[in-house]
């Protein structure tokens, strides 16, 4: 068995949870204009796809710290 905190675990969860609704919720890279040099960066594929990425990468680090 392996113990890892309720506090872990919900921070996992948050962020699963976070990575998931920008995946959903992306849209393709309009034409790089000025009005979307401002916009975050989660509201497009790339952006949405990179965090994604690094959320992964962090649970998987976790995760096999605890093994």
């Amino acid at each position: 068995m392996i113990r890892i905190s309720e506090d872990q675990v919900q921070q996992m969860l948050t962020q699963l949870h976070r990575a998931e609704g920008y995946c959903s919720r992306a849209k393709s890279t309009p034409e790089m204009t000025v009005s979307i040099v401002d916009d975050d960066p989660t509201l497009y594929y790339p952006g949405a796809s990179g965090y994604a990425g690094a959320t992964m990468r962090s649970i998987i680090c976790t995760l096999e710290t605890h093994l």
